[in-house]
């Protein structure tokens, strides 16, 4: 892949990373690698880049960055940098980035779950997923990427969530405790994931773990949210204090991942 915004910006070549400095000029590409071999309005450029305040001389001055963005661009074969009436547009090869290359992967395991194969979606996914390397467009100043690395990080959440509850579903949950406790370390109020961990430690035999994790998070969200954990968290913990039998428990949408056929 020669770009990369699933983490710090990073441009590839064949000879090594194309250094990109400038935070204008890396926030232009940032723009036009979320919209890659589609055309972005130079408003919309001139939005992410200035945040809503563009000087007079906006226009002009982005031009300039486009102009040194294909300077830098040129040892890349089969990408170029379009300029149209009121618009740019980046082509490159399709996988060429490491969005597409997650987005695709998304879409196929979810074709694949769709067909009820959960091994193949499983492998899909961790193809998709592991190509992040961070926060996305990490060091990018400006309101409008960091609201645009907010969703990226909701797509990353939804993949992770249906990973894992394809997991469950195959009876892999002593495998994947070590990974949830990661992304629960991580996303700390994310029911989801929260119930989906209490989940395999008790399929896992860990019952005694599973309601000490319910606790801690009640304990959180109270002190800091000032809230209690939502129903489905609440029925779960009860579940599991019951001893009802881990395969009588219904994994509801909400636990399993979207893609998970139910039974």
């Amino acid at each position: 892949m020669r770009f990369l915004i699933l983490g710090n910006l990073e441009v590839r070549s064949a000879e090594g990373i194309i250094p990109i400095t400038a935070p204008k000029q890396r926030t232009v590409l940032a723009a036009l690698l979320l919209g890659a071999n589609n055309e972005v309005a130079i408003d919309q450029l001139i939005h992410f880049v200035w945040d809503g305040r563009p000087p007079a001389t906006a226009q002009t001055t982005l031009q300039s960055y486009i102009y040194r963005l294909r300077q830098l661009l040129r040892p890349l074969p089969d990408t170029e940098l379009r300029t149209n009436i009121d618009s740019y547009r980046l082509e490159s090869p399709l996988g060429e980035t490491d969005l597409w290359f997650f987005r695709e992967r998304v879409e196929r395991a979810r074709r694949e779950a769709d067909h009820g194969d959960l091994a193949a979606s499983v492998i899909s996914l961790r193809e998709g997923l592991s190509v992040w390397r961070g926060k996305s467009l990490a060091g990018i100043p400006g309101q409008a990427i960091a609201e645009e690395a907010r969703m990226l990080d909701g797509e990353r959440i939804a993949a992770y969530e249906e990973l894992f509850g394809a997991e469950i579903a195959l009876g892999n949950t002593r495998q994947i405790i070590p990974e949830l406790h990661r992304v629960v370390s991580v996303y700390h109020f994310h029911e989801i994931f929260q119930a989906q961990l209490m989940l395999a430690l008790y399929c896992a035999g860990r019952q005694a773990e599973a309601l000490q994790n319910y606790a801690g998070i009640r304990r959180r969200m109270r002190d800091n949210l000032g809230i209690e954990p939502g129903q489905e968290l609440q029925r779960l913990q009860r579940s599991i204090l019951e001893q009802v039998p881990a395969s009588k428990i219904a994994l509801t949408e909400w636990v399993r991942g979207s893609r998970v056929p139910a039974g």
